[in-house]
């Protein structure tokens, strides 16, 4: 007998050593810890709050812990960067797996995970899951250097030096070995990013992470896309275009001693106000009440044009488009689950068709539905239908 619980003991370790050496070591700090009980699950989001007591599958017994880490990293360019996210963790149960979970877009500098510590996209944990969150740069304590919006590859990087640095930290606090296994998720940016993350993964490291499946919704899956057919309608109702620019203006023109000219590119109050306005000062609504939801009040008039009359500024922006473009150039192996809004004003669904589209005629396995509304009601649905799909 005793022979059999050493063998088991010896296995236990063995196979903990293992998972820990196939995980790359990224140093880390904890900026703060937190136990969580049920009864502070108001702070996650009014809407739980008020209807948790009508979901009796939540366990009303589970406490665990959110850690706000800082890990490094590099930017678009190489260059190095310190980062942080949260980390959600069960104590007094045993994990039932990892999630990946990319943030939602905010404009605000206090609006990063590591800022509100009960982010929305840790919500998982009250199914009893890991979860691991990156405030990606730009957010958290990065929040002094510009957001690299919508750079696909970087948006990976930065995710997967997140996962290593969430592996150590887990194992050093719980002695958990964080699986190899794991599900990737997000909704609106974090769509586009669970993709990109999906695309690093599978690119760079399917011999130590295996992706079992991804949830993305609302995404900008194609940049170039969605700036097509914004600059059809003429209208949009979340300002993250000049926020998409302006950091494709810092990493891919100022860091590297070329120039990008904003005066072909934006107009009117936004021109002359752009740094102001995105300081990270405002929140997006406020920016939305300075801009206005018309197009054609803050972009160039060049910008509604066929691309090939399009200005100078604008036609040099086109390659870095499509270079951060998640719907050509591979053939995703993990199935997804992608949903979009049928009438949405925040990103294109034509960005969602092309995915499909492009997606299952490379052969990947990806499911797709389009729901009645618009991007905030879809995007509440789909939080809600996550917490009883992982029940």
């Amino acid at each position: 007998m005793k022979n059999i619980f050493y063998f088991l003991l010896l296995s236990t370790i063995f196979a903990c050593c293992t998972a820990m050496d196939q995980v790359e070591r990224i140093d880390y700090s904890v900026i703060q810890c937190k136990t969580i009980s049920y009864s502070e699950l108001d702070e996650f989001h009014p809407i739980l709050g008020t209807y948790k007591d009508f979901l009796p599958f939540l366990d009303k017994q589970l406490v665990f812990s959110v850690a706000a880490i800082s890990y490094h990293t590099v930017d678009p360019n190489g260059e190095p960067v310190e980062v942080s996210g949260l980390i959600f963790h069960p104590i007094n149960r045993k994990s039932r797996g990892v999630i990946d979970f990319l943030p939602t877009a905010h404009m605000d500098s206090e609006g990063g995970g590591t800022d509100r510590l009960l982010a929305e996209e840790g919500i998982l944990i009250l199914m009893g899951y890991t979860v691991i969150m990156s405030d990606l740069i730009g957010s958290g304590i990065s929040k002094d250097r510009p957001i690299p919006f919508m750079i696909a590859e970087n948006t990976g990087r930065v995710a997967y030096d997140m996962r290593c640095a969430a592996a150590q930290y887990l194992w050093d606090e719980f002695r958990y070995a964080m699986p190899n296994e794991t599900i990737i998720m997000g909704y609106s940016l974090g769509g586009s990013a669970a993709l990109a993350t999906q695309k690093y993964y599978e690119t760079y490291h399917s011999n130590t992470i295996k992706v079992k499946e991804v949830y993305a919704s609302s995404g900008a899956y194609d940049l170039q896309t969605a700036f097509e057919v914004f600059a059809k309608t003429g209208y949009s109702n979340y300002p993250a275009i000049p926020n998409i620019i302006l950091g494709f203006k810092h990493y891919y023109f100022d860091c590297r001693g070329s120039d990008l000219d904003l005066g072909l590119i934006f107009t009117g109050d936004l021109l002359q106000n752009y740094q102001e306005w995105y300081s990270g000062k405002y929140f997006w609504s406020e920016i939305l009440q300075m801009l206005g939801t018309d197009l054609h009040a803050y972009l160039h008039p060049d910008f509604f044009k066929p691309v090939e009359e399009q200005n100078e500024a604008l036609q040099s922006l086109i390659p870095y488009l499509k270079e951060n473009s998640l719907t050509e150039g591979w053939c995703p192996k993990a199935p997804i689950y992608m949903t979009h809004a049928k009438t949405d004003t925040y990103v294109p669904i034509e960005c969602a068709e092309l995915a499909v589209k492009n997606f299952r005629r490379a052969g990947a396995n990806i499911s797709f539905i389009s729901y009645p509304g618009d991007h905030l009601t879809v995007g509440y649905l789909w939080f809600v239908r996550n917490i009883f799909h992982f029940f």
